[in-house]
């Protein structure tokens, strides 16, 4: 059972959509055989044909495509539905998606070929190259911002920048400009600190890429990366596919019916906007499986692309682990298996690669839907899972969990508050013995299996294998080894509330650069409020806590721990491409 949707384009925590879950029932599912015979994918096939045609019904997806491969061998290939509603399109082989962050795994790539021609040094400041590059810190000591750790995203970077993802006003000098608007952001960790995903952090990258290259990013990868792998239909912008209606439109949903989003591409070239197909990306899987060469020409050196796949800053309080651009797990597959795999979102297209370098087996699935972000994942791992077991005969074993004592003195440091993904979680000791989670008006038995780790579950519902992870002033949340939630405790200063308590109210958001590509004066606007004593915006359902008279930090979810500034001389709130504008002075 998945319990993750979509809140607003991120994934929520997954005990939250214990309020949301559907039980659909498509009677017939595969059954798998007692004993697989090895390198015969049959019931892997029958499974996902199945398991799609599930979700396609569940979620009246426009369109799937999916490939599962074994080697040199797509040994299934397959899409449904529509890649254009409006215009009655099907859904083909030689259908465009949008692949969202899967653009990273270019931009990586590309990055260490210059690493691998000396033109870099993944250790050495980013000013090394980029002199101009500036970005304020809230910290004493804000660490060294590098090569490594951008790819690994541990540089502490914000998610974004600061100009609005539509606006090509300079056009081909756009990454230029993404770098230089970071002087008016804060990082929002020190560098190395802990795991903090960023789009902006490929994008300088992607500026790198283009000094050293003396090229634009988009035509040189089109020209020196993607044609050399072998992917003859991507490019990274919509002008450089031959044909303009082969590209899907993506969708999200209003009242169960499938809206298409506004496309254009975006100005986050390096991080998000590859635009390819599902036989390119099976392009891209034999190139790792064939350790960086195709047909005789090494594009990047088999020691490199063992490189990538190294874990990077690897420590407790990560949730996730982190090659070079690269997502990696372990656990998962028998014998600690690596899994190697990126996901991606972009305008109501969501994608996944996932790959078992070593085995040559690899899943690539696309949907022109939104929801699909949610429920890729799990299925894609899932499927690699079985393959795995049908390649190798190897499943991993699941082992009976033992419940540990812990003494009351232990538990009483997990009482607290906690902000999950624009939301309280309140963990209480309940007779002196046990823990419990309070999260939207329900309560979660938490079961130690250690001192800091405990399984949540509920007396009614069986909500998965959701595993909570307690450190000095956080948890992490993690359903299914899957997806994961850093939610820090909620600590506020009495004084510091009372200060801001003056400026709720309502406000009109502005973007902080003009562009001629913005179609109304005012996006839109938010409420800065007190609920049941939480300061918070309705705008995106932040929550936010004072550190001083003038900033406020965001806690968990995409941009925990971004600062918001507000000039006392205005009154204007900033945080990265918004500002925040008191509504009486703005009518609009």
């Amino acid at each position: 059972m998945k319990l993750f949707n979509k809140k607003n384009i991120y994934v929520s925590c997954a005990i939250l959509t214990l309020l949301t879950i559907t039980l659909i029932v498509i009677p017939y599912p595969p059954r798998k055989p007692s004993n697989i015979i090895l390198d015969d994918f049959t019931y892997a096939i029958e499974y996902t044909q199945y398991e799609l045609n599930k979700l396609e019904k569940k979620h009246n997806l426009p369109s799937i495509a999916v490939s599962l491969l074994s080697g040199e061998e797509v040994i299934y290939q397959q899409t449904t539905g529509l890649s254009n509603i409006e215009e009655n399109i099907p859904a083909d082989f030689e259908t465009v998606y949008k692949a969202g962050s899967i653009s990273k795994l270019f931009t990586a790539i590309e990055i260490m070929r210059l690493y691998e021609e000396s033109l870099i040094d993944l250790d050495e400041p980013i000013t090394t190259y980029l002199p101009e590059f500036s970005i304020k810190s809230r910290f004493n000591e804000t660490g060294v911002i590098t090569i490594r750790n951008i790819l690994a995203h541990r540089s502490g970077l914000p998610r974004n920048g600061n100009i609005a993802v539509w606006a090509w006003d300079n056009q081909t000098y756009i990454l230029r400009d993404l770098v230089a608007s970071l002087e008016e952001s804060y990082v929002a960790y020190p560098a190395d600190y802990r795991y903090k995903y960023t789009n902006i952090g490929p994008n300088i990258l992607g500026r790198i890429i283009e000094l050293k290259r003396g090229q634009w990013f988009a035509t040189h990868m089109r020209d020196s990366l993607l044609l050399p792998i072998g992917m003859n239909s991507s490019g990274f912008l919509a002008q450089d596919i031959v044909d303009s209606e082969k590209i899907a439109i993506g969708y999200y949903k209003e009242k169960k019916s499938n809206v298409p989003y506004n496309q254009h591409d975006l100005i986050y070239l390096a991080s998000g906007n590859l635009y390819t197909t599902l036989e390119d990306l099976n392009e891209f899987a034999k190139f790792i499986f064939n350790k960086g060469n195709v047909k005789g020409l090494q594009v990047l050196n088999e020691s490199t692309l063992s490189m990538m796949f190294q874990p990077q800053f690897s420590k407790p309080t990560d949730p996730q682990q982190v090659g070079l651009g690269f997502f990696l797990d372990r656990t998962i597959l028998a014998n600690n298996e690596l899994m190697v795999f990126h996901e991606g979102i972009n305008q109501g297209t969501a994608s996944i690669v996932a790959l078992i370098p070593e085995k040559q087996l690899g899943v690539v699935m696309f949907s022109n839907s939104d929801e699909f972000e949610s429920i890729s994942k799990s299925l894609a791992l899932e499927i690699l899972e079985l393959m795995y077991e049908t390649k190798t005969g190897l499943n991993k074993e699941t082992t009976k969990v033992e419940l540990a004592e812990i003494h009351p003195s232990i538990l009483k440091n997990y009482v607290g508050k906690y902000a999950v993904e624009g939301d309280i979680s309140e963990v209480m000791l309940i007779s002196n013995k046990f823990l419990i989670m309070q999260y939207q008006g329900f309560s979660f038995n938490l079961l130690p299996i250690n001192e800091s780790t405990f399984i949540a579950k509920h007396w009614l519902v069986n909500v998965g294998d959701i595993k909570v992870r307690f450190f000095e002033d956080f948890m992490i949340v993690s359903f299914e080894n899957v997806y994961h939630s850093i939610c820090p405790l909620y600590n506020q200063s009495n004084d510091l509330i009372s200060f801001w308590s003056s400026f709720l109210g309502n406000y009109d958001v502005w973007l902080r650069h003009f562009s001629i590509y913005t179609g109304v004066e005012i996006p839109g606007s938010i409420e800065f409020q007190i609920v049941d004593d939480i300061l918070r915006f309705s705008w995106n359902n932040f929550i936010v806590t004072p550190i001083s008279q003038s900033e406020l930090i965001i806690l968990s979810g995409p941009f925990d721990g971004e600062t918001m500034y507000r000039s006392s001389e205005s009154g204007y709130i900033y945080w990265q491409n918004r500002v925040f504008k008191p509504a009486e002075n703005y009518p609009s």
